[in-house]
């Protein structure tokens, strides 16, 4: 399922787009889910790009074993998918495309120490285990004060919408 496009109203129609596509993944622990927390306060689903050459598996298992520290875990089916279109950092694009696709995930245990990223290690980011619900609130209230990682926060809210209304 596909839950649409974000597209930011500064973008100039028509330019020149780089595109990328990453993984995420969804694993729930009975009623928790496991996320990234920021030093923000918002929270983020565990994934990021894929590299070329690997699978959509391949690249989300090393994303919890980098940005969570867990092995073992087990991708599942797609879920839902998520397009973003931002202005481009490269000063040769317009417009950094990327289409984020959401695994029902399973499994994984602890096993080592993060392997963050520079700016993953500057926003302090921490696996937890929070219902939904708490993310959702959370995530809802950060976008509307302005602070955090704004890039991010109305893909994982739609998605988080999605899972809390898959619950009901």
């Amino acid at each position: 399922m596909h839950l649409g496009t974000f597209r930011n109203p500064a973008l100039r129609a028509g330019g020149r787009t780089i595109t990328r596509t990453a993984v995420r993944g969804v694993l729930f622990r009975d009623s928790e889910l496991l996320l990234l927390a920021s030093r923000h306060g918002d929270y983020k689903f565990p994934g990021g790009g894929v590299e070329p050459g690997e699978s959509f598996e391949q690249a989300l298992r090393r994303e919890f074993r980098e940005e969570c520290g867990y092995d073992g875990v087990l991708v599942g089916p797609e879920l839902v998918s998520i397009r973003e279109e931002v202005p481009a950092v490269d000063v040769d694009y317009d417009v950094f495309a990327m289409t984020s696709y959401y695994f029902s995930c399973s499994g994984g245990v602890p096993s080592s120490d993060q392997e963050l990223e520079a700016y993953e290690a500057d926003l302090e980011l921490t696996p937890v285990w929070v219902t939904v619900a708490h993310a959702l609130a959370v995530n809802r209230q950060v976008l509307a004060s302005g602070v955090g990682v704004m890039r991010w926060l109305e893909r994982e809210i739609a998605v988080l919408e999605w899972l809390s209304e898959r619950s009901r």
